[in-house]
């Protein structure tokens, strides 16, 4: 297999079965953002959403952490690593953000690592995260599970980096960071990985070196069974007669070896239905103008909601509307997306991609709450809280007449043009 099949099968799958992979740290801007990773360094991402919400509660801006003391923020985060050193980072790195960058944190890694705390990863992360920039930030999961794949042959995070911005398609390189880093954390562990469930086998070096032989042995083990003997008198004399059957039956050994199945998952569904008066809506789209389902009698609205923009899955959603766009216009379509994005993301996804229609900046989520699709998800055996992909299509009334949960992403708009047929 060449380098660069193990790039495409890689990447191919999860393009495919990972469309959405996002940071698990809690942010809602960049200020919150850089302040958390800042946080993260030598540190879960569970520990620090823990400590988080009380100091962006407290201190909410640039401003007030500015003028906060290193002494005062080390109360907030004590249970942190390292929390002398990271208190005194996040203080002095407001200041900077205020004498500097006029509060606002800065677009190119060049200037984010002047920023006290802020390493060479760090600047990655919130240039990728907030800025859709193409930069790969190599953490211990991204450079073990690299090396492990095959995908590079590094020594330091540096060359890791180097090797796979060199081979990830650009478009792709801010997301394949959380699919390594989410890949490493629940499946590609450090001591023991779960080779028996990744999927990523057929592509993966440490596989075919290795192999699933010891595991395999361990799970498959036989119950070794040995014949007793038992001893019986008869008539005065001794008789040893062998048992024919195993001390431990068949059936048995079916149950201790057996693997217990889980039950299967089921995400969050909407709790509305066809028929149901769909939830008045009224937020600016990516243009600055008010976009309302009042506004919009008479037509038929494809209200399609999505987890965020430049993700390849909502990328995919929206070039497939996109380009069946005229089509959707004469059967009366009109689309409105909706995700939690604020406009200024809206208009760069908008932008670079060229879409003709809108999308709401739901940023308190309440479009996105009136609609019940918030709710558990499953991500690589994680369940978590998210906007589940789903797709009202709400009549010339005002009724809701089909709801797609089951999105295709690659063939959405031809999944609403068969509606009409």
């Amino acid at each position: 297999m060449t380098l660069k099949e193990r790039y495409n099968g890689v990447i191919d799958y999860f393009k495919t079965h990972v469309p959405v992979a996002e940071t698990e740290l809690h942010y809602t801007n960049p200020y919150e953002l850089i302040v958390a990773v800042i946080l993260s360094a030598q540190c879960t991402d569970k520990r620090i959403n823990q400590v988080t919400p009380k100091l962006f509660r407290d201190y909410p801006t640039v401003e007030a952490l500015a003028s906060a003391s290193s002494e005062t923020i080390f109360q907030y985060i004590r249970s942190v690593s390292y929390p002398n050193n990271k208190a005194k980072h996040l203080v002095n790195m407001a200041n900077m953000l205020l004498k500097d960058f006029n509060g606002i944190v800065p677009s190119e890694r060049e200037d984010l690592v002047k920023l006290p705390g802020v390493g060479r990863k760090t600047a990655n992360v919130v240039a990728s995260v907030i800025y859709d920039k193409p930069t790969m930030a190599v953490d211990t999961h991204v450079f073990r599970v690299s090396n492990r794949i095959g995908l590079t042959k590094a020594k330091t995070p540096l060359q890791s980096e180097t090797q796979l911005v060199k081979y990830i398609p650009e478009q792709y390189i801010a997301t394949a960071h959380h699919w390594l880093i989410l890949h490493g954390r629940y499946i590609c562990l450090a001591r023991t990985p779960k080779c028996e469930v990744c999927p990523l086998t057929k592509w993966c070096q440490y596989f075919q070196k290795n192999g699933l032989k010891s595991k395999i042995n361990l799970t498959m083990k036989k119950v070794t069974v040995t014949k007793k003997t038992t001893t019986k008198v008869v008539e005065n004399k001794t008789t040893t007669m062998k048992k024919a059957k195993p001390v431990v039956s068949a059936t048995a050994i079916k149950k201790i070896t057996a693997t217990p199945q889980k039950a299967k998952f089921k995400p969050h569904a909407t709790s509305l239905q066809v028929g149901d008066k769909a939830p008045a809506f009224k937020a600016k789209d990516q243009f600055g103008e008010v976009v309302s389902l009042a506004g919009l009698k008479g037509k038929q609205v494809v209200l399609y909601f999505y987890p965020k923009d430049n993700t390849p899955g909502c990328t995919l959603e929206a070039c497939s509307l996109r380009d069946e766009y005229q089509f959707l216009n004469k059967k009366n379509f009109v689309v409105v997306g909706v995700s939690a994005d604020d406009e200024k993301s809206h208009q760069k996804f908008s932008d670079k991609f060229q879409l003709p229609f809108s999308l709401l900046a739901d940023t308190d989520k309440k479009i996105i709450q009136d609609y019940d699709v918030f709710g558990k998800k499953q991500f690589m055996g994680r369940v978590f809280d998210g906007v589940i992909r789903t797709t009202f299509v709400i009549n010339e009334k005002g009724v809701i007449s089909h709801i797609i949960q089951d999105v295709k992403t690659k063939e959405h708009g031809k999944q609403i043009l068969a509606l009409s047929k």
